[in-house]
């Protein structure tokens, strides 16, 4: 299993990837969705997939969902609060 992180924006997609415990950008997407296309053609059934809450996440996320095992939109301040957080 591969997990996938994307930081979305308006015109692109930050992309980044961890496999066997290794963490690497995979650079960026065009936001379009010839390029979302290309770029969920090449995900495994396997993968999961995190991108932020932002306009357009939703759409990004149906392109994404019929090819990986698992997408999550996660709230960027929600998640940003709980590297603060003291356990």
């Amino acid at each position: 299993m591969r997990s996938i992180g994307m930081d979305v924006h308006r015109d692109f997609c930050e992309v980044a990837l961890v496999e066997d415990g290794t963490l690497r950008s995979v650079g960026r997407i065009e936001t379009s969705p010839e390029a979302l296309g290309v770029f969920a053609d090449s995900l495994c059934e396997t993968d999961e997939v995190v991108l932020e809450t932002t306009s357009g996440a939703i759409e990004i996320a149906r392109l994404l969902a019929a090819r990986v095992a698992r997408v999550v939109i996660a709230n960027a301040a929600a998640v940003r609060a709980l590297g603060h957080a003291r356990v």
